[in-house]
């Protein structure tokens, strides 16, 4: 019996010790499943800040997490668009900035997230208006998701711009 307590004793202690050596999880892990290459189908509606339209394109969304920031570069069909950085901010709330690769201008934003639902608000101040907009992506387990995008004045009532599907390219 001692023969065998001896061996189990170090196998166990060996273990615990690869466990501690192993970086604890953090909230920029719950964006890992934003990593990855995705097909992706759209519908677009004619609305005023958008033209009746659908397509489909492959998303590369090449990620890592540094320090406090997990970084994304995004690609559609091939080409560099966008760089995405997110920080915590707390709770289920994250800070996002995206960089244009056309432009060179980034822009400030939130992503909410509660379960499998992010959600990403935003609005835009013009002539006097306020006008609020959301894309919110539904995604069903670690593979799949579905997406919407819209905009309201008033925050109660959304009008639909485009809605779509993407789903994880296994290679």
């Amino acid at each position: 019996m001692k023969k065998f307590i001896l061996p189990a004793a170090a196998l166990l202690a060996s273990s615990l010790a690869l466990g501690a050596d192993a970086p604890a999880p953090t909230a920029l892990d719950r964006l890992n499943v934003f990593a990855g290459t995705w097909k992706s189908d759209i519908q677009n509606f004619k609305t005023p800040y958008s033209e009746e339209s659908s397509g489909s394109s492959t998303l590369v969304n090449q990620c890592w997490k540094t320090g406090a920031f997990f970084v994304c570069n995004q690609s559609v069909d091939g080409v560099s668009r966008t760089m995405l950085v997110f920080s915590f901010k707390g709770g289920d709330t994250y800070k996002e900035v995206a960089v244009s690769a056309e432009s060179g201008v980034g822009s400030n934003g939130i992503l909410l997230i509660d379960g499998g639902v992010w959600t990403f608000p935003a609005e835009s101040h013009k002539y006097g208006q306020v006008t609020y907009f959301r894309t919110v992506n539904i995604y069903s387990g670690n593979d799949s998701l579905d997406f919407r995008e819209e905009y309201s004045t008033d925050q109660q009532t959304w009008t639909l711009m485009s809605k779509g599907h993407e789903t994880r390219v296994r290679n």
